[in-house]
This record gives C-alpha cells, structure tokens and sequence, in this order.
C-alpha cells in the first residue's frame, strides 16, 4: 500500500480557494450591496416566446485581439456597454493566454459480494482558478447592437497599451464540479467571475457573475458595481442562426440569456479538455473478507498556461453551439 503525502501537493492557492469557493456563500462579496433598484436595471417588455435575431457579425470568425462581449438582460444602455466591454476584455485575455492553475480529486470503490453482483460508486472534485494581473489596453468598439431582452454586444477590438489612462482591467475566474455516481449520477457546477476595469473616469467599475446548479437547471447571480442586476423570469428565445454542422458539440441552453450559455459552454470545455502533462498522486487499499472490495483514491494537478480562442457557431433550437479552440501554449508541473 503506497502513503500519499499530502504536504507534497498542498499550495496556499488550493486551501485559499478551497475556503473562498466551498465556504464562503460568494454572495458576501457584496454583503453591503445595496438594493435592488434601477440604478443598471431597466425594464424591457417582450411576448412570452418572442424570439430575437442576432446580427451576422456576431457569428463571424474573429481575429485575433478582436472579441465580443455580452451584457447581462434588462440593462441601462451605458451599464450594459460598461459590462459588454468588461467581458470582452476577459475574452481578449483567454486569447492571449493566462494561466490555469487545476486541482481534481477521484475516490473510487469497488465492492463484489458472493452473488458476483458489482457495486461502484465514484466520487470527483475539481477546482480551478485563473487570475489575470492588470492589463492596460486600447480598444475600439467595432459593432454594437442590443437585442430585445436588453443585452449588449459589442465587437471590440483590443491592443495593448502602456497609457493607464486608455482602459485597464483585472480579473479572477474559479470553476468548481462536484461528482458524485451511486445508484444514480449528480453533477454540481460553479463558475464565479470577478472584473475590475479602470479608464480616464473617476470611479472603476466591478463586476461580478456567478453560476452554479447543474447543466440543466443553473442558478445565474450578476452584480454591476454591489447592485443586483435582474434576472428574466420570462426566458430569452433566439431565432435560428449562424452556420449549422456543428453536431459534435455542447450546446446550451440559453433561456437565460446568451453570457450564461457562452460562460456554461467555456466551462464545459475546460473540464473536458485533456492536458497534455498531468502530475498524478495515487493511493490503492484492498481488503478481503465476506466481499471482495477495492478502494482507489488520486490527485490530479495541473498549472498550465493556455489560450483560450472561441468561435460562436450557431443556434438551434435556442441553444448555444460555441468550438473553444484551447492551446497549451506552457504546462508547468510545480511539486
């Protein structure tokens, strides 16, 4: 029976996220929020099952250092922009590269009684987190539109700069999923994003997303600088469009608007993306008695610095199809 040494693979990142993540509620973030009221939020009033079209450009093949960001429904026209452009930027930092710092934990059993009948149940938690240091940029608002739900897209185009007074932002993303197989499967999903930007105004501006629940029931919280931005009991619909062809991947729901789907498909494919060098810590324990049973417990633990590209592809059925094309451009193994 191998020893696994916990002391070997314990960074102060994993037991700070680890507290941040799974003890904190995340909502205290903003414990002095003030109340929900129309400071951001506006009202927009649409048919039960309207369906909104989206303009050409934002299914078309970016370019490199060129993105679209996403508001939240039921904005004011200038928030929206503000959120719009805090986004973008993340997404312009995923295409340049950032680092991902991933820690998973797989516990195993095994149990075979006399009759031959096979027990299993698995057990799997995974934490990442990608932390961005402030960037300072240039941007360009190639396009924008709002749709009839109030969302904000914007096509930006960013280059870096060394004036702070142009556009400068940071960020922190965490992603946490719980499995869990017995007689049946379970799955919980976490996704917070925190954004701070910094331009020639006198106040910044931070932004907070969180998503949490399962695949086919998330729960969304969005703040605008502390205030709750409100959410569509309604549902967002959208029309068909974009390219088609597209069977081979994930599509989401977006009956709660677009950014939920686009951040629940870059979660998806986080978590399904197979890194190239992985550092695995492993424990076996066998006993023998009235059953056969077998216990597996192990590690995983990767730091790799990747560049995130995404490519909108269509809409079906008013779900999202996105390909995020991810590139190890660095994979750093730290004992």
């Amino acid at each position: 029976m191998m020893k696994l040494n916990l002391s070997d693979i314990r960074y102060n990142w994993v037991v700070i996220f680890i507290i941040q993540l799974l003890l904190s509620p995340g909502i205290d973030v903003f414990s002095q929020a003030m109340p929900v009221d129309t400071v951001y939020n506006q009202s927009y009033d649409w048919r039960p099952g309207q369906r909104e079209t989206l303009p050409e450009w934002v299914f078309a093949s970016q370019r490199k250092g060129r993105v679209v960001g996403i508001s939240d429904p039921r904005m004011k026209s200038e928030a929206a922009r503000m959120l719009a452009l805090q986004r973008a930027a993340y997404l312009y930092s995923l295409q340049q590269g950032v680092q991902l710092r991933l820690l998973s934990d797989v516990f195993s059993t095994m149990e075979t009684a006399s009759n031959t009948y096979e027990d299993q149940r698995n057990k799997m938690l995974v934490l990442g987190v990608i932390e961005h240091p402030v960037q300072h940029v240039s941007y360009r608002i190639e396009h924008e539109y709002t749709s009839i739900f109030g969302e904000k897209f914007l096509e930006v185009s960013f280059t870096p700069s060394n004036d702070s007074c142009d556009f400068s932002y940071h960020f922190v993303s965490e992603l946490m999923l719980l499995f869990t197989k017995e007689r049946v499967e379970e799955e919980e999903v976490k996704f917070n994003l925190l954004l701070e930007s910094d331009s020639c105004r006198e106040q910044s501006d931070q932004s907070w997303f969180q998503l949490k629940g399962t695949q086919s029931s998330p729960q969304i919280i969005s703040y605008m600088n502390g205030v709750e931005i409100c959410s569509s009991q309604e549902g967002c619909w959208y029309e068909d469009a974009g390219f088609g062809g597209q069977d081979g991947l994930e599509k989401m729901d977006m009956r709660n608007a677009f950014w939920n789907a686009y951040m629940s498909s870059l979660v998806k494919a986080l978590l399904l993306y197979p890194f190239s060098d992985v550092n695995v810590k492993q424990v076996d324990d066998r006993f023998n008695g009235g059953t056969d049973s077998g216990c597996g417990l192990y590690r995983e633990k990767v730091v790799a610095v990747l560049s995130i590209f995404p490519f909108i592809k269509d809409i079906r059925n008013n779900k999202l199809c996105v390909d995020w094309q991810i590139t190890e451009q660095q994979n750093i193994i730290r004992k």
